[in-house]
């Protein structure tokens, strides 16, 4: 079993039990204690969990942060569609918001083919993504940088943020369901979400189905002030449905 897989079977043990036991682990894989141990140290490194004496325990808690590194990694087919069709809503001669994480990453991207926009970003890997782009005008947002998030948020980015107004705002999440609304775990992303809010005409969340009917610590925006969610049809048609009920769109692919 590849080391990525194993981790997988690690996580969703961890999610089953909360805690797990390196001996335990160690049967149900059939690998060895270094394998596990190891195992257990690259997950801590990605903020996944938490070491313990002789194990690990799941964090959970409503203010955890996931690496960025190991959310690249998860669903790449559905964020692929989901960035896409982001992307073909944008006409030429907008303006475009694009905030960090792994599928506002993904909107860069397919973004590199359109002529004549405006993209503003906070996210340092869209930055990167969209540097070499012809025909698109890259205004680079400052503010602290952010490890979790790979980007910068803070007093220095909203109010530099307030100086424009923005057609198309594609937004990352954490968690959206009917009765919060929009959450993330980090208190300075959301309130430079907020701000982007405020300043723009089309408000799009973009969010693959495993944020569906998620909350976390901080609420950004309730439904009202979301226009659409794009996310892959893999979401549970309940929980698509009570956003719906919200009144905001919900645009599968």
């Amino acid at each position: 079993m590849k080391a990525s897989a194993r981790r997988e079977e690690i996580l969703k043990y961890l999610e089953a039990n909360h805690t797990g036991y390196t001996a335990e682990l160690c049967r149900k894989l059939d690998v060895s204690a270094m394998t596990i141990r190891r195992d257990l140290e690259v997950m801590a490194g990605q903020g996944l969990v938490t070491l313990i004496r002789g194990g690990a325990a799941l964090n959970h808690g409503t203010a955890v942060i996931y690496s960025l590194k190991f959310r690249q990694t998860q669903l790449p087919l559905e964020k692929q569609r989901i960035a896409e069709r982001c992307a073909a809503m944008v006409s030429e001669g907008s303006a475009v918001f694009i905030d960090c994480g792994s599928t506002a990453e993904r909107i860069a991207e397919a973004l590199r083919g359109k002529k004549n926009i405006t993209v503003l970003t906070n996210s340092l890997d869209t930055a990167q993504v969209l540097s070499t782009a012809k025909g698109i005008k890259l205004i680079m947002v400052p503010g602290e940088f952010n490890e979790d998030i790979r980007g910068f948020n803070g007093l220095l980015t909203t109010d530099f943020i307030q100086r424009f107004r923005i057609d198309y705002l594609f937004l990352g999440a954490n968690g959206i369901n009917a009765q919060h609304g929009l959450t993330v775990p980090d208190y300075a992303d959301a309130e430079t979400k907020r701000v982007l809010i405020r300043q723009s005409r089309h408000v799009i969340v973009a969010a693959d189905h495993a944020k569906l009917g998620g909350a976390f610590f901080e609420i950004v925006a309730k439904l009202s002030e979301i226009e659409a969610v794009v996310m892959d049809s893999g979401a549970e048609p309940r929980l698509v449905q009570e956003i719906k009920d919200g009144g905001t769109e919900v645009i599968l692919v």
